[in-house]
């Protein structure tokens, strides 16, 4: 038993010891949906704003406070039944009637108005979630085709340095020593060759003939050195594309370390936290049949604006109740002394009085401006209802734009990406057997790592599309 808590003890120093070190995290794009949806500070902000709106309801639908009086006299006063020492008054002010459903319906409508401000947040999260999680993804398979590229690269260095080294390794000589032991030239006469070596005969001595072959040697030399080898020249291009490759690749890097600092900051997490996403990046499915009825039906900014409208009416309906009078009900209670004399039957008998109020609107102007912004309010808030209509419709037509370009873009790149693939590999092997087609070969690789690049760009464009679609239907995740 003992060597078990031992064991445990250690374990537990050992994880206590690595709570401090940030270790990479794997996850889902539900779990993270759930996780911002519980710690983003915003979001929890909205939400407490809509907490605190409900208690609006109970403030403004209570009575007033009763009030209470309380009055003694220096010195008694005499009535017919006794002497009054004091008088004391309890009276309780009532609104007219509606008038406090009519404000608690307001307060309600209000808090209405901001829960549907905190859900409308909840989607925008939602969204900024899955935007940050998709431009991950990209940046992953970025990454990926850059170091893939650079590896191709590097096999094409080494080729290229094998072609450029292979023929001094094979013939051993210079050019120029090639042509000093060649033979001379065929068209020449015969009679130079059966005088070859008579010194002095028709001016085509030894020397003649030497003089002859050293300026050709001279002249193939100096042809060899003043032109630039092209395999020199290959692989010093091939140098320079690795080198503008990898320092695309760092800036890939730091890129998705950013984004990393930003979705975390979304989760409210350490922004320095490492994050290991193991999905793939596929199109997500979505169906766009009637996406603009359901915009109009279930989008959270609509529903808050239609509220605040409706509340405005029930503020309009509350001012005008409140310039009506508010009536009073009341006890009054009597402390009556008994007077030496006094023969009544009522002698000393303390008195209770029930009282009416009634308050008098002589002052109405404001209430009448306070049904005057109520209306104001109303028709602001139904011109704003128009405009955000307006502008979902406009929004759900750039997303339907924006979902087929992306679509098209998908099968697109994916196509030119496997041309440029096939391309790439007919050229390189034309370029192995007889050295010719360099540049197209370095410029179709090129291709195929820009088309790699739209095509994952297109995938990542068509979800982040689906998202917005999903923000403006109201389509959250708790």
């Amino acid at each position: 038993m003992k060597t078990t808590q031992k064991i445990l003890l250690i374990i537990c120093l050992i994880i206590a010891s690595r709570t401090g070190i940030a270790q990479p995290v794997s996850l889902q794009l539900d779990s993270s949906l759930k996780v911002a949806s519980q710690q983003n500070p915003a979001l929890m902000s909205a939400y407490n704003q809509y907490l605190a709106a409900l208690e609006k309801v109970p403030q403004v639908g209570g009575l007033p406070d009763p009030q209470a009086s309380l009055g003694f006299f220096l010195q008694p006063m005499e009535l017919l039944g006794g002497n009054q020492l004091a008088n004391i008054g309890l009276m309780q002010m009532l609104p007219w009637f509606g008038s406090l459903s009519a404000a608690k319906d307001e307060a309600s409508l209000m808090a209405k108005a901001r829960y549907n401000v905190f859900y409308a947040m909840k989607a925008d999260l939602d969204f900024q979630v899955k935007s940050n999680w998709y431009n991950l993804m990209k940046t992953d398979l970025e990454i990926k085709l850059v170091e893939e590229n650079i590896r191709w690269l590097i096999s094409l260095e080494k080729l290229t340095l094998t072609k450029f080294q292979a023929p001094s390794e094979n013939n051993g000589n210079m050019p120029g020593k090639d042509l000093n032991n060649a033979p001379m030239n065929s068209g020449m006469p015969s009679a130079g060759k059966t005088n070859a070596g008579m010194p002095g005969m028709n001016g085509t001595g030894p020397g003649t003939g030497s003089t002859l072959s050293g300026s050709s040697a001279g002249s193939g030399m100096s042809l060899v050195m003043s032109t630039p080898s092209p395999g020199l020249q290959n692989v010093l291009r091939v140098k320079m594309e690795l080198l503008e490759q990898q320092d695309r690749l760092a800036l890939l890097i730091d890129e998705r370390k950013t984004s990393e600092a930003a979705f975390n900051l979304l989760l409210n997490r350490s922004s320095d936290l490492p994050v290991v996403i193991t999905d793939s990046l596929m199109k997500v499915p979505f169906e766009v049949n009637a996406v603009s009825d359901s915009i109009m039906a279930n989008s959270p900014m609509l529903s808050m604006l239609e509220n605040e409208r409706q509340s405005y009416a029930m503020m309009e309906q509350k001012a005008r109740k409140m310039g009506l009078p508010m009536l009073g009900v009341g006890l009054n209670y009597m402390l009556i002394q008994k007077r030496e004399g006094n023969l009544s039957m009522m002698n000393g008998n303390d008195m209770f009085m029930p009282m009416l109020s009634v308050s008098i609107p002589v002052y109405r102007n404001k209430n009448q401006a306070m049904v005057k912004e109520a209306r104001l309010m109303q028709l602001s808030s139904s011109y704003q209802l128009d405009d955000t209509r307006n502008q979902l419709l406009l929004s759900y037509r750039q997303m339907i734009e924006n979902l087929n370009d992306a679509e098209r873009r998908i099968a697109l790149y994916k196509e030119q990406e496997a041309l440029a693939r096939k391309t790439t590999e007919l050229l390189l092997s034309g370029f192995t057997t007889n050295g010719n087609g360099y540049e197209e070969v370095l410029r179709m690789q090129l291709k195929v790592l820009e088309y790699g690049f739209k095509h994952v760009e297109a995938i990542s464009d068509y979800n982040t599309s689906v998202a917005l679609g999903e923000k403006l239907m109201g389509m959250v995740s708790w």
